[in-house]
């Protein structure tokens, strides 16, 4: 057997286990037991997967695929008084010899508490999208008679699915941030991946080194990790040595190979840095002044300097993100215990950076506004799996003047690129970095001053300086004009 057949049915058995621990999924049945597809489609043209559920989208009939990942279609039992296993056949045929596919299991079952089975369908080659190429799936038969095939209505009954394969233009990018820290201990271990947003054919990158190395100041190994699905390619970096100097910075530099039929769009460098260590109290904690865990609603608030109506006139313009804290281990020297779990065993310790925040939605798929970015462009995507960069898990860090004041100090935009997309799918990349100070202004109420560096040729002709004020609080004075340039939103 082929490496990469091997691949595909090893994806597909990873795949039927993980079905096998989902949560049941139950339907009311007044007219009786049936049996139907139940592909969901959302507006991105993505197939949500079992769990995932939309309660606004109806089951679809024909499904155009325009990725190369793993279609995974869910079959739906509406029986609720089901006491006994079920197997339902259905059958599969294509409108070419296409060889180089797998359909897998061979038939459904259902059982009185799991009412969803999915059939996986992985592909080892590309297709031609001027062929016209159509899988035509049928559910067949049933074990009990008494359940129908097909949802009792005259509108969409599901019993047939239709499948075409059209255009791919498959992406890939380093995921975001795209850079992480090192504590510099000899043997320590760094995961990152590089991204496949409409997936990659094994056969393509078995081969290939993908990754491409710039520079370093340490040694290290860099490895790649056995491919496990067809979205990400997982890398493991191993320090080779002990970086014993604090008063330095530590980097290693990646960056991503061209790979024919596939197109960069995102981080294209990656870099892994043992950054300088600056003594500062802990017990100071000035993260945690920005962020309450208690109220999911919380977020900081700011304004920046801006032409917000497109009419020639700068002014400040309000904002606000979901700000949280950054999670490290507990090896991190800014490291405060934030959870011990109620117990003894200090492997599930939860800590956070006492000097670093983010700004993240709180609900997947969903980007929050950080230093207002969204309303510097028009026609942005908005969503986090095409502009993961409105996320920035790790955003700013603080250092408090002397390392101990509790009440001012110096703030640092943590260097980072931020991948963006317009609606139609055209990918951009922000370098941002930035400084300013922090004061509290009255007690418990900080404010941030900011001057943002972000670095785009295309849209900003080079790098543009964007300035701010953030505070912990909605409750601020209106700020005075200042006689600095801004711009008007740039239409993506």
């Amino acid at each position: 057997m082929k490496a990469t057949k091997f691949f595909l049915l090893c994806m597909i058995t990873l795949a039927l286990t993980a079905c096998s621990k989902e949560e049941n999924k139950r339907f009311s049945n007044a007219d009786g037991p049936f049996v139907r597809f139940f592909l969901l489609v959302n507006n991105n043209n993505e197939a949500l997967e079992f769990p995932e559920i939309n309660g606004g989208l109806q089951p679809v009939s024909v499904f155009d695929k325009t990725d190369i990942k793993i279609l995974k279609i869910p079959v739906a039992l509406t029986y609720e008084a089901l006491s006994e296993n079920i197997t339902v056949n259905f059958e599969s045929t294509s409108s070419i010899n296409m060889s180089n596919f797998n359909i897998s299991p061979n038939n459904l079952s259902f059982t009185p508490e799991r009412l969803i089975d999915t059939i996986y369908v992985g592909f080892n080659e590309r297709w031609n999208p001027n062929a016209n190429t159509e899988l035509n799936f049928r559910l067949t038969n049933v074990s009990d008679q008494n359940i129908q095939i097909g949802m009792p209505n005259n509108d969409a009954s599901n019993e047939t699915l239709l499948v075409t394969l059209g255009e791919v233009n498959p992406t890939y990018l380093f995921e975001t941030p795209n850079q992480q820290e090192i504590i510099g201990t000899n043997g320590e271990v760094i995961n990152f991946s590089v991204l496949f947003p409409k997936g990659y054919l094994p056969s393509e990158l078995e081969n290939f080194n993908l990754i491409e190395a710039i520079n370093s100041d340490f040694n290290y190994t860099l490895e790649r990790l056995p491919l496990t699905n067809t979205s990400t390619i997982d890398y493991k970096l191993t320090l080779n040595e002990a970086i014993t100097i604090d008063e330095l910075e530590f980097s290693a530099q990646f960056k991503l190979a061209d790979l024919s039929g596939y197109t960069l769009s995102g981080s294209s460098t990656y870099s892994i840095k043992k950054p300088i260590v600056i003594d500062r109290d802990l017990s100071v904690f000035t993260a945690n002044n920005f962020y309450d865990l208690s109220d999911p609603f919380y977020r900081t608030f700011g304004e920046n300097w801006i032409d917000n109506s497109d009419d020639g006139v700068c002014e400040w313009r309000s904002f606000n993100a979901f700000t949280f804290p950054v999670v490290v281990t507990a090896d991190n020297p800014n490291a405060v215990l934030y959870d011990d779990m109620g117990n003894s065993d200090s492997s599930d310790d939860i800590y956070h950076h006492a000097f670093r925040i983010g700004f993240v939605s709180p609900n997947d798929g969903n980007t929050t506004n950080s230093f207002n970015l969204k309303r510097w462009f028009n026609n942005e995507a908005s969503n986090s799996s095409n502009s993961p960069g409105f996320n920035i898990p790790q955003a700013l860090e603080f250092f408090p003047t002397n390392g101990n004041s509790s009440s001012d100090g110096f703030v640092k935009v943590i260097e980072q690129d931020l991948s963006i997309s317009s609606l139609e799918g055209a990918s951009y990349v922000i370098s941002i970095s930035g400084s300013g100070t922090y004061t509290e202004i009255a007690t418990g109420i900080f404010e941030i001053q900011l001057e943002l560096n972000t670095f785009n040729l295309e849209l900003f002709g080079g790098t543009r300086t964007v300035y701010y004020h953030i505070y912990n609080t909605n409750e601020y004075e209106e700020l005075e004009p200042i006689s600095e340039s801004c711009f008007a939103p740039i239409d993506l």
